[in-house]
């Protein structure tokens, strides 16, 4: 079976770790790596969640992009979630996925909301 690739890179001077994800996020197993990539957080970072590189997304694996929000919120940290691609993103949004954490189209437009001043 297919599993996502995860690519993470830690912005020091925005404050901001981004995690890639490409590939199906379709099991537990793939919403739980994906967990394990981001958390926890440096203390003062914020997280970025692209999936733009996302092929295709299953309703177990917009349970776990719920809930690794949660767990960042109730870390104390922000997240954003961005995705280039018009179709996936219209289904996170359809999802509900927007009313925990912003749906954008671009990394830089989650800079300002993620990340933290120095």
């Amino acid at each position: 079976m297919l599993a996502p690739a995860l690519t993470a890179h830690t912005d020091l001077h925005r404050h901001h770790v981004a995690v890639s994800v490409a590939g199906p996020l379709t099991t537990d197993d793939h919403a739980a790596a994906l967990q394990a990539a981001c958390m926890p957080l440096p203390r003062t970072y914020g997280l970025i969640v692209n999936l733009s590189g996302v092929t295709v997304i299953t309703e177990a694996g917009l349970k776990g992009l719920r809930t690794l929000a949660q767990a960042v919120h109730a870390a104390g940290h922000r997240i954003a979630f961005v995705c280039s691609e018009l179709l996936l993103r219209a289904d996170l949004v359809l999802a509900d996925l927007d009313t925990i954490a912003p749906v954008l189209q671009a990394d830089e437009q989650a800079f300002p909301i993620v990340g933290y001043a120095a």
